[in-house]
């Protein structure tokens, strides 16, 4: 059997899955591939969706799916501080200044299931999954995929979302460039007695950053970020030590707290190809980049990728040009140095904030207190984090 799509993606991800939906609006007819069938993929893990994604979210219907299980993000909050001593001199950015919220906190299980729903009713996108591939070649006349059971898939363009150990963009020949933090992550999701109200906090130790994220029914989300040593051995505590440790960090602003998901541990690093295209080929989300947690952005960073490949797509649909041909080499040039751009901030940020040197620690509460009393810089950072802030593909704008 030989089923022919003008674009076929592998890797029914988050991104994958966002993009083969922001492809199929702009009217591409799209193969969608996975090795595991994306329905039974369990992520204990929530993601800051980033104003202008969500924008995305609501122009492909997913925002109206997802109701009730979204927390807007009404205020962000960032201090600098030692365990049990957080430092009063903040940077305080109020979402009244944008006009509605920074971001929306959502679970990625919920986000999936929203966009997996999404996918099976568009008349646009195939999904076959679980499949075995067992070869892909491309060349000038277009792309083939021949899974085990001899099906074959053609299509002009081959869109790689297969994750940050991709074997497409491995047989590409596309080199990564990778720098290891010497730094684990600890996600999880606790209960809590006082209301968050929509604040999210990023407070700043000398391992690395600890994120409260706020969800929906009076509990948050935490990323905590610290040397791996110290992450390896939060990890061994039982879960009242565990809950101890992370309420002496927090110092008890929230109230009594408890855990109510399964702690996850992560090694953190940044990773980024050297190029995003190949013959016939894109890269998308984390095949393309991966880059600290330090600033919630990882999720956002493939869902640009999604919107700004699908007007790619429909430029080159409105006038009748080849789908993988050049005109891919428009989103090289748009996605590449935004994410590299990205990627250097958030290595530069880890850098400035994870250590304990005392004069670079005073600097730093200095420089958030400044920041907060100079009210352009507010608005710059609350724009950035929000997402909203150079040339937006179509689908990212409100």
């Amino acid at each position: 059997m030989t089923l022919d799509f003008d674009i076929i993606t592998i890797g029914a991800g988050l991104v994958g899955l966002t993009t083969a939906l922001a492809c199929a609006h702009k009217g591409a007819s799209v193969g969608l591939l996975d090795a595991v069938e994306p329905a039974k993929a369990d992520d204990g893990r929530a993601s800051a969706v980033a104003a202008s994604s969500y924008a995305m979210f609501e122009h492909l219907g997913i925002a109206a799916m997802l109701k009730g299980h979204v927390q807007p993000i009404t205020d962000m909050l960032i201090a600098d501080g030692a365990v049990g001593d957080v430092s009063p001199l903040t940077l305080h950015f109020d979402s009244a200044d944008l006009g509605g919220p920074t971001g929306y906190m959502v679970e990625n299980n919920q986000l999936r299931s929203a966009l997996l729903q999404k996918v099976r009713d568009s008349k646009n996108i195939t999904l076959l999954a679980p499949v075995n591939i067992q070869d892909t070649v491309r060349n000038a006349k277009g792309v083939s995929v021949t899974l085990e059971d001899k099906t074959v898939l053609r299509a002009s363009l081959l869109v790689a979302a297969d994750g940050r150990n991709s074997s497409l963009r491995q047989k590409a020949g596309i080199d990564v460039q990778c720098f290891g933090y010497d730094q684990k992550a600890v996600v999880t999701t606790f209960k809590h007695e006082l209301p968050h109200d929509g604040v999210a906090h990023q407070i700043f130790f000398a391992g690395g950053p600890l994120a409260l994220l706020p969800l929906t029914h009076q509990r948050c989300s935490i990323v905590w970020s610290d040397t791996a040593r110290a992450i390896d051995a939060a990890m061994q505590l039982d879960e009242a030590a565990f809950t101890a440790e992370l309420s002496r960090r927090i110092g008890g602003f929230l109230g009594e707290i408890s855990l109510c998901a399964p702690r996850q541990a992560f090694p953190l690093s940044l990773q980024m190809a050297d190029r995003y295209t190949d013959q016939r080929l894109v890269l998308v989300g984390d095949t393309a980049h991966a880059i600290h947690p330090i600033a919630g952005q990882g999720l956002n960073m493939g869902l640009r990728d999604a919107a700004a490949l699908a007007d790619v797509i429909a430029e080159s649909r409105s006038v009748g040009l080849d789908l993988g041909g050049a005109a891919i080499g428009d989103y090289e040039a748009w996605r590449n140095f935004d994410n590299k751009m990205l990627g250097v901030t958030t290595d530069m940020l880890n850098r400035l904030f994870s250590n304990n040197i005392a004069p670079i620690r005073h600097a730093r509460r200095l420089g958030l207190a400044a920041a907060n009393r100079f009210k352009p810089a507010q608005t710059f950072f609350i724009k950035e984090a929000a997402g909203e802030t150079g040339t937006l593909p179509s689908l990212l704008r409100k």
